[in-house]
């Protein structure tokens, strides 16, 4: 498969996991870059896990994992410095501290980690691998390599199942449909649409798939995805004008890319309905 298909692939499934589930998968990643080296760490006894989530004995490479999505600046930077001094503190030749983590590392963060933490400490790399950083370190590994750290399944043969749509009525309900997925099935509408309800149809089709393909680039912030749910609910809002509605759901397994890996894919129907369901709760 291409390199971004699998890039984007390796994004959601990142951007999924949270606690001990990203430190784990992050330890199947230390394990594929430094074999033989590479030790996980985990919180055990008063002392808790020194300020160290696994390294390097051998290369002198320390790694602190935490999934900060979701976040504020603020906390994450002070548990980016309580990590470094606490490892700095309890560990001797830290030549390399990386603080990895699943979200998009924000300027605030990376300003605070250039101008004041790497000049208290001139003689260790600091480095910090944010969401893109890490899934273009994976997107690199062979193809079995990058199965094993974030659990994609290859298959062979496509499978087919019924999948039951829901009626979708906002933009809060469409987002984890768009943002979840990797791709969409093709689209289901009445035979009987005016040129007009066509154009409507056509014109939501590809506003939801064009915020699905940006829709980690939007989850950055909390205002974007908002942004994002208030224009899908006036679609909506729109087909329901037209005594349309939009049921919708997710088939999981979905053979992208060939059939070589599978992912999310949403799928779209657009029914005409009496108006009285579409304004029913």
């Amino acid at each position: 498969m291409d390199h971004n298909s699998l890039r984007k692939l390796v994004e959601g499934q990142l951007i999924r996991l949270e606690g001990n589930a990203f430190q784990d998968c992050m330890d199947r990643l230390g394990l594929v870059l430094y074999p033989g080296d590479y030790q996980p760490v985990r919180a055990a006894g008063p002392k808790g896990d020194t300020k160290n989530d696994g390294y390097c004995p051998k290369a002198r490479v320390f790694f602190a994992a935490h999934a900060t999505r979701g976040e504020r600046i603020d906390k994450t930077k002070a548990k980016i410095r309580g990590d470094l001094e606490g490892c700095l503190q309890e560990h001797r030749d830290v030549r390399v501290w990386r603080f990895l983590t699943n979200d998009t590392v924000q300027g605030e963060v990376d300003q605070f980690i250039d101008n004041e933490l790497r000049p208290l400490f001139p003689d260790v790399t600091i480095e910090v691998w944010g969401l893109k950083t890490l899934a273009d370190e994976i997107s690199k590994l062979k193809r079995e390599q990058v199965d094993r750290i974030i659990d994609v399944i290859t298959v062979d043969e496509p499978e087919f199942e019924v999948i039951i749509l829901g009626h979708v009525k906002t933009g809060r309900e469409l987002w984890p449909i768009l943002s979840g997925c990797l791709g969409w099935l093709e689209h289901d509408e009445p035979e009987d649409c005016t040129d007009e309800e066509q154009d409507l149809i056509d014109g939501a089709i590809q506003t939801f798939r064009d915020w699905s393909e940006i829709s980690l680039d939007v989850e950055v912030s909390r205002s974007g995805v908002r942004d994002a749910q208030r224009s899908l609910t006036a679609i909506l809002e729109e087909l329901k004008d037209k005594g349309l509605a939009l049921y919708a759901g997710t088939r999981e397994n979905q053979p992208f890319a060939g059939g070589t890996v599978r992912g999310n894919a949403a799928i779209f129907r657009i029914a005409r309905v009496d108006p009285a369901t579409i304004t029913g709760s």
